[in-house]
């Protein structure tokens, strides 16, 4: 007599509708296996804010790829995974996208800048692990893809790289969260969570959000640049904008618009304000945002900056004006040149003040730097979020990051330029 394969859920609910299977098939006298053979899937972790901190211990540094670990060992089975990532160079992680599709049947399927393989002296083994395990063909329901050589995936242009770093889960701990983004300016990589301050944050339960990933995500493993617009979608505390934008001047600048929209200087019945904005971006080279800081900083707002990357142009921008802070981020903590430095490679805005004509608190997040390529030819990812607490780890974690930032405000150095 065939035996039959259950699987036992972690889960009370699980658990029952086991029972009441195995109760089934003894009545109509099938024997049942003993103990079940598909792994459950995990627990599913916190939603909401999670940090890196290269400071700091090694769970402080790696909070960020443990939170990812965790979700993917906690993707149901028969569920999917979605990524859209520029470098994956972490056997670990892939292992794990190998493991749930092998032992749950999850849905796995990545999407990732060619450079992820082609860098030289990086670790080739991540991509061709999941290579010989998911196959290549998008038309699979599991696979891994490459954008082409030298190019985004939906840029016209003939540059650009898929910058994106984000996840898609259908299906995590048993239901427990459904439809998760993850959204964060971290690449899988050592450097990233050693020597990089990084963010992520993590939202699950809304529709319109996952959805418009969703549609995204679907469009870079197709590259069909040709049909590409640059796109965004609201979804209530979220609004979420989809990279590269075609145009060619700052009125088809994502970033000069929403500074627009800032009112720096009002009074209200509780006496006068001014509203503030910070950031902490890897990348300031693009001259219409860095224009666009200095003239606000002019209008009354303050303007608080922890940087990495400036050109001559921005950096002069950037410095000699009234209520505008710079302090640069690029520390050779080990003294070894041969090491990456210590960065902040967040790409993280926060508005607190009066935007859109409301007295409110944004955060802006994802894989846009303020540069060219991450407006007109990389595939890139930017979510604004209303939502008070976020902005609220997103504030603590510029502090932390502001305070360790080094030269710091001794900016006027070539690392920094």
């Amino acid at each position: 007599m065939r035996s039959m394969r259950f699987r036992v859920f972690a889960r009370t609910r699980g658990r029952l509708a086991a029972l009441g299977a195995a109760l089934v098939l003894a009545a109509a006298g099938v024997g049942v296996a003993g103990p079940a053979t598909v792994a459950a899937a995990a627990d599913a972790p916190p939603m909401g804010t999670v940090f890196n901190e290269p400071t700091g211990d090694a769970a402080a540094q790696n909070a960020i790829r443990d939170r990812i670990r965790a979700l993917i060992a906690a993707a149901d089975e028969g569920s999917t995974i979605r990524m859209a990532l520029y470098h994956l160079w972490d056997r670990t992680v892939a292992q794990d996208l190998v493991t749930a599709h092998q032992d749950r049947a999850v849905r796995v399927q990545v999407v990732l800048d060619e450079s992820s393989v082609s860098t030289t002296g990086i670790d080739p083994a991540p991509y061709n692990t999941l290579k010989a395990a998911l196959g290549t063909d998008i038309e699979s329901t599991s696979y891994v893809k490459l954008c082409a050589a030298g190019r985004s995936c939906l840029s016209t242009g003939s540059g650009g790289i898929n910058h994106n770093k984000f996840l898609l889960f259908s299906s995590v701990g048993g239901g427990a969260a459904q439809q998760v983004v993850v959204q964060t300016s971290s690449n899988l990589t050592p450097s990233n969570y050693s020597r990089f301050w990084n963010s992520a944050v993590v939202v699950g339960g809304n529709t319109a959000l996952y959805t418009a990933y969703g549609d995204y995500f679907v469009k870079l493993g197709r590259q069909n640049r040709a049909a590409w617009s640059y796109t965004y979608a609201n979804a209530g505390d979220y609004k979420v904008y989809f990279f590269p934008r075609a145009g060619t001047t700052a009125s088809t600048d994502t970033v000069v618009n929403t500074l627009d929209n800032v009112e720096c200087v009002w009074t209200d019945s509780a006496g006068s304000h001014r509203s503030v904005i910070r950031a902490a971006m890897l990348k300031i080279t693009r001259q219409a945002v860095a224009d666009k800081l200095r003239a606000k900083a002019a209008e009354g707002c303050t303007v608080d900056l922890v940087y990495s990357e400036t050109d001559t142009g921005t950096w002069n921008a950037l410095h000699g004006q009234t209520r505008l802070a710079t302090r640069c981020y690029q520390h050779d903590h080990d003294a070894d040149p041969a090491t990456p430095n210590r960065i902040v490679h967040s790409k993280n805005m926060m508005i607190d003040g009066k935007y859109a004509g409301s007295v409110t608190r944004l955060v802006f997040t994802g894989s846009h730097n303020w540069s060219g390529p991450a407006l007109r030819d990389n595939d890139e990812s930017m979510v604004r979020i209303t939502t008070g607490s976020v902005y609220d780890a997103f504030l603590a974690n510029f502090t932390r990051v502001r305070a360790a930032a080094a030269p710091g405000t001794a900016d006027n150095v070539a690392a920094c330029r």
